[in-house]
């Protein structure tokens, strides 16, 4: 029996068994699925119907809530050079980090205060996913380094990370994100952008 559910491209435990209904043993008949390949295991009880899914649609419903950040979404963007070989992602839960045959997922906390700021909805391979706008992953990126003290520290920073914002950083949302983070890296963030004439 072969999977075709264009609709269900993500399954859990529940939905395998309705789609097995009728099957006495379906825990086996999905064990078979796994070992052919019609299926494959993102975390216990998830399962993907198909191989060919960009592995960012897949971190939200392998870990929730969460959105693609960090230096995943910086590379999305095109803010960095860099390849980057983990997906990462913020969440409001505890860290945590898996691997499947579509990679590696780290999850991130962040405070609740500042989750919602700056979360965009986009779709690759027919899947929608949440990540972070341009604004909002560069500061969660930068709300990780500890010892800021001045504008410096930032332009250092932005040049070791080789960071190029083009100059279309959101005002409002970056003092959104200073403001609910209360990192000072994030505040001399917002001075630095706005300084240099980065934001918008």
């Amino acid at each position: 029996m072969h999977l075709e559910l264009p609709n269900d491209v993500i399954l859990d435990t529940v939905r395998m068994r309705d789609v097995l209904a009728g099957l006495m043993d379906w825990k086996g008949k999905t064990a078979r699925m796994l070992g052919t390949g019609d299926l494959v295991s993102l975390r216990r009880g998830l399962y993907a119907s198909r191989r060919d899914l960009d592995p960012r649609c897949l971190a939200g419903p392998i870990y929730g809530p969460s959105y693609v950040s960090f230096e995943t979404a910086l590379a999305w963007h095109g803010m960095i050079p860099e390849g980057v070989t983990e997906i990462l992602s913020a969440t409001t839960k505890r860290p945590a980090g898996f691997e499947n045959d579509f990679g590696r997922f780290r999850y991130l906390t962040i405070p609740k205060a500042v989750y919602p700021v700056g979360i965009q909805r986009v779709t690759e391979s027919d899947l929608p996913f949440l990540i972070a706008s341009p604004t909002k992953a560069l500061a969660d990126r930068i709300a990780r380094e500890a010892g800021f003290r001045s504008m410096a520290d930032v332009a250092r920073w932005m040049e070791g990370m080789r960071v190029e914002t083009g100059g279309g950083l959101d005002r409002d949302e970056l003092a959104a994100c200073a403001e609910r983070y209360g990192r000072p890296s994030v505040r001399w963030l917002l001075r630095f952008a706005e300084k240099n004439q980065l934001t918008r």
